[in-house]
């Protein structure tokens, strides 16, 4: 018996391989599944048409734990073995070596590194990158050939035939008519020379040129190649033999980001062969040497060469690695260059020595000669905002803007350059702001009437100079007029001279609907210009203005900070309502008529009372909080008792009942037959030990509460009426009030104080 955990783990798994769809894999565990169920899920895959490899890949894509893959193989050999042993069972699985070996699954593994801060690691980020060997060029001449190669030997001109011979174990191929053939270790080339010499004896026309002979692969066979160092995923791999370095690089997940992009090692027959630098792929895209790889090569990741960052005004700064030969122009270019806003004259370092850090100023001319150091930081400036031949006019002019600076340029010549003034020109000021070359400001101020009349002599410019020409009606406040109340668009306006109240109503899109526009104040402030503080600041006027804005009112001029309000009309509204609920022939939202409806007017208006309903029990809420009306003492009245909007009424229902709740033995609804508040605690069985029969309380049908009362030694209580619920509170027991340390210390004082007296006494 299986545990329930592995049973649904191992259904889940079969449902998976019987139906290839969508299913989450990642927690599959292989260790978890029996020999039986792994069976049933090979034969699941083999049913579909799948290879082994394909199976592997499929169960990889629905999220099995690349680390489960082993162990999956593992299990599957070893079933074979002992089934092979125990029953003699032919093998499911063809070639357990290639079984083993075969890593082509890796490619199916999603590998997503995080954004990095050092540049070219992001190219192992996408999951869609791959480099797969061409297959489809021609043959390489250079190509070795090895076990599991198998070639097409294609004989045409007089003799025409193909024969396709596969590279055995020994390196021997089986050429009908020839015999064995030794190619293992040959290349293209030299397997091409050889075949023909043993094949002119059974062929005498290659001897004589009137037959050729062609050799090209057909299926190429597997190489393992084993990569370790500081890389994302170190093992061994199968590769395809036309595989090179760059056909590798992708399958490892690439560096680790303490490994390096500039020296990856080729190790063959232990030695380092070819050194690897992708940083000319990575920049231009460049393979030099793209090496073939071979059976039992060794890819070494080391570490990083030496770093250094670069940042500022480049276009693309990141942390860079350099090779020990790499100046500091190269390091710039590997960041693209400067972008257009660098300051390209010099550059800045910081450099970390044994014990601080130390602050360089490197110049563009020694860019090429200067070879940073491991941890350099690199820093472009950005270029200052600064020209050599501008000066800049503003304000009312037609074309203000900023304009080239030539020798003698004056402020006519400059003034004629924008169009001339504007027609609002103030012309008695016009000022230049200047900064000299030690960046001290100064500014002068310029009449332009004078100017213009050649009164003032012209003025020459220096660069950088800013002329500022103001407008007359940049030099004073804006002036405004406020209307408010209900018009459309209340608010202010600008004020312009002739400005009449009916258009300053247009302007604020009308009166409003309710607008008492026969009540409409204006606000004017007084001139007073004495020194005295004056008591009356405001003149009132009221005006009468009709909707169609032609009386003789509404032809009023205004003046600026006019104030106006146009009020509401005092009766244009609805007061509100009341909501009446309950036992009322039409209960609903009642509008409220009249200022001084009243109870009874609601009452009346909602149709009056059913036949179940109790007016004495009638319940008030204002705000909702219930106001005190108690129809039993005070019907007239309460019943005259004015209505506010927002009220709520509610008439409850004639209830025959009176309930009694809380510490009897037997809380009950009884029927009412009795005003005796006793009567009714007997009938719930009486009342519990710890009750309260002080703290008792009715409440009656219409909310109001009565609690008992006592006179000298007698108690009394409420009446009840019908519908009204008796609340019976249970007190809680009181704790004592001394405890026993504080009684102890008690009986300890009286001691010393009886054997005082004692003493004294004698």
């Amino acid at each position: 018996m299986f545990n329930k955990g592995i049973a649904v783990l191992a259904i889940s798994f079969l449902a998976f391989a019987s139906t290839l769809q969508a299913q989450d894999l990642k927690n599959v565990k292989i260790s978890q599944l029996s020999d039986q169920q792994m069976m049933q899920v090979w034969q699941q895959f083999s049913a579909k048409g799948m290879s082994e490899s394909e199976a592997v890949k499929t169960m990889i894509q629905k999220g099995l734990n690349p680390t489960e893959v082993g162990v999956f193989k593992k299990r599957l050999l070893g079933i074979q073995t002992a089934q092979k042993a125990k029953f003699g069972a032919k093998p499911f699985i063809k070639d357990s070596s290639m079984f083993m070996n075969d890593s082509s699954w890796i490619n199916e593994v999603p590998f997503v590194r995080s954004n990095s801060k050092y540049y070219g690691y992001d190219f192992f980020s996408n999951p869609n990158t791959d480099f797969q060997p061409n297959f489809n060029v021609t043959t390489p001449q250079s190509y070795v050939l090895g076990t599991g190669d198998e070639l097409v030997i294609s004989l045409y001109g007089m003799n025409e035939t193909e024969i396709e011979a596969k590279v055995n174990k020994d390196g021997n191929i089986k050429v009908e008519h020839v015999g064995l053939i030794a190619v293992n270790g040959l290349t293209i080339e030299q397997a091409t020379q050889k075949i023909a010499n043993k094949m002119a004896s059974s062929y005498p026309a290659l001897s004589m040129g009137r037959t050729k002979l062609n050799i090209s692969l057909g299926n190429v066979r597997s190489i393992r190649v084993t990569v370790v160092g500081e890389v994302e995923r170190p093992g061994g791999y199968q590769v395809s033999a036309l595989a090179t370095v760059f056909n590798v690089l992708y399958l490892t997940g690439g560096p680790t980001e303490r490994g390096s992009l500039r020296a990856i090692n080729l190790v063959r027959d232990n030695k380092v062969i070819h050194t690897v630098d992708l940083y000319p792929f990575l920049q231009k895209g460049i393979m030099p040497e793209n090496i073939r790889l071979q059976d039992q090569d060794v890819l070494v990741f080391v570490p990083n060469l030496k770093r250094v960052a670069l940042g500022g005004q480049v276009k693309r700064p990141m942390i860079y690695e350099l090779l020990p030969t790499d100046n500091l122009q190269q390091a710039i270019d590997y960041a693209g260059g400067f972008n257009e806003l660098a300051f390209t004259d010099r550059i800045k370092i910081v450099q970390q020595n044994s014990r601080e850090k130390v602050y360089k100023d490197i110049e563009a001319s020694s860019f090429a000669n200067y070879i940073p150091q491991q941890n350099d930081s690199i820093y472009a400036d950005k270029m200052e905002p600064s020209f050599e031949n501008k000066v800049t006019i503003t304000g009312a002019v037609v074309r203000p803007g900023q304009y080239g600076y030539t020798p003698n340029l004056s402020l006519k010549a400059l003034l004629t350059k924008a169009d001339g003034l504007r027609a609002d020109a103030f012309l008695s000021r016009a000022v230049i702001k200047r900064v000299s070359p030690n960046k001290e400001r100064s500014m002068l101020s310029v009449d332009l009437n004078k100017l213009n009349a050649g009164t003032q002599s012209d003025i020459n410019l220096q660069t950088e100079d800013s002329v500022i020409v103001f407008a007359k009606q940049d030099l004073m406040d804006q002036q405004y007029v406020t209307i408010e109340g209900n018009v459309r668009n209340p608010g202010k306006q600008l004020y312009r001279k002739g400005m009449t109240i009916e258009d300053l109503v247009a302007l604020s899109g009308g009166f409003a609907n309710d607008a008492a526009f026969h009540r409409v104040e204006l606000s004017r402030l007084q001139i007073d210009k004495t020194d005295v503080l004056s008591n009356k600041l405001v003149e009132i006027s009221k005006l009468s203005i009709d909707s169609a804005l032609n009386n003789p009112d509404a032809k009023f001029e205004l003046l600026a900070q006019d104030y106006i309000y146009v009020p509401k009309l005092l009766n244009n509204k609805f007061l509100g309502d009341v909501k009446v609920r309950g036992e009322v022939l039409f209960p609903g939202n009642f509008a409220l008529e009249r200022r001084d409806e009243t109870i009874k007017d609601i009452i009346d208006r909602a149709g009056g009372l059913t036949q179940y309903g109790s007016l004495q029990d009638l319940r008030v809420f204002r705000n909702g909080t219930r106001i005190g009306v108690n129809l039993h003492k005070n019907a007239e009245k309460d019943m005259a008792l004015l209505m506010l909007p927002g009220d709520s009424l509610f008439i409850s229902r004639n209830d025959p009942f009176v309930e009694i709740t809380g510490a009897v033995y037997n809380p009950q609804l009884v029927r009412y037959n009795s005003s005796s508040f006793k009567s009714y605690i007997s009938a719930a069985g009486g009342v519990k030990n710890k009750a309260s029969l002080a703290k008792a309380y009715v409440q009656y049908g219409n909310g109001i509460n009565r609690k008992s009362s006592r006179f000298l030694f007698m108690r009394f209580y409420p009446s009840v009426k019908p519908g009204s619920k008796i609340f019976i509170p249970e007190v809680p027991e009181k704790e004592s009030t001394f405890s026993v340390a504080q009684l102890g210390a008690i009986t300890t004082i009286v001691s010393g104080l009886v054997t005082i007296a004692a003493i004294l006494k004698q």
